[in-house]
């Protein structure tokens, strides 16, 4: 007989486990429609942070590695610990050529990295997969002292039209939505908890133009976007494509955008 327990993390290695699924298969596209972060904000790391030469990261659920390569361009050492094979893949193919690059076969709860190695966790639009407990006990465990972990997403304006109009789209054709950013809010109770002693909240512009093939192939990187074998695919396309043309200007369709960062200590 299963204890209460036991069922529990049972249902957690389950969940984890679709978690990883969700992206298999979209390594491709999400390589080259997914943007990258707010030039700034890598510059708050370097000049604030002094994440630069010398220094070691740990950018954990790394996917692609669209993060990653920004850290590397600082000149940062970087394991880029990914569970999805797909993601992981595509990350050594773009990145190889960076000697501070290290692909890790990881996870959230399990980065197989040395105990206080790295001066930074970074996690950019992932933290929505983690189980932040065991997030957070492994932060702690590969942190150097007085290391920081970083939390960054891409956070639409939710006000904007287009993106109101995208949202409904999405409501529409896509069971998994929940939202965008993993329905993250800017102070959402997870990233509250996970930080006990608190946090700094950075915010930096970054509009991001797309055209129209972009914001379809943006679209469907998404973990929620169905896949080219369900029979609602083509209509969910068209119905993207009709939302670029509502709003495009000059072939070009402006989605408000911020990079987001949010860092504390988790000692």
């Amino acid at each position: 007989m299963r204890t209460k327990t036991g069922s529990l993390s049972q249902e957690r290695r389950v969940l984890a486990l679709d978690n990883i699924s969700k992206f298999t298969g979209k390594g491709g596209v999400y390589q080259q429609y997914r943007p990258d972060y707010a030039a700034d904000a890598l510059l708050y790391l370097k000049e604030q942070l002094g994440i630069g030469p010398g220094a070691a990261v740990a950018d954990v659920g790394s996917g692609t590695g669209i993060f990653t390569r920004q850290l590397l361009l600082l000149g940062a050492i970087v394991f880029a610990v990914e569970p999805n094979p797909d993601m992981r893949v595509e990350a050594e193919r773009q990145l190889a050529a960076f000697p501070g690059f290290h692909s890790i076969a990881g996870r959230d709860s399990g980065t197989t990295l040395p105990d206080q190695s790295v001066n930074l966790v970074s996690a950019a639009q992932a933290f929505h997969w983690f189980e932040p407990a065991a997030f957070r006990q492994e932060c702690r465990r590969i942190l150097k002292p007085n290391g920081k972990v970083l939390l960054v997403w891409n956070q639409r304006d939710q006000s904007s039209p287009v993106n109101q109009v995208s949202k409904a789209v999405f409501a529409e054709y896509c069971p998994d939505f929940k939202g965008f950013s993993g329905a993250m809010s800017q102070r959402d109770a997870r990233i509250e908890n996970f930080f006990p002693n608190g946090y700094e909240l950075l915010q930096f512009a970054y509009p991001i133009y797309y055209s129209r093939e972009g914001y379809i192939g943006r679209s469907l990187s998404a973990s929620y976007a169905i896949l080219p074998d369900n029979p609602r695919y083509e209509p969910f396309v068209t119905a993207l494509g009709q939302v670029f043309d509502q709003f495009q200007q000059d072939g070009k369709l402006l989605l408000s955008n911020t990079t987001v960062f949010h860092l504390g200590s988790v000692h």
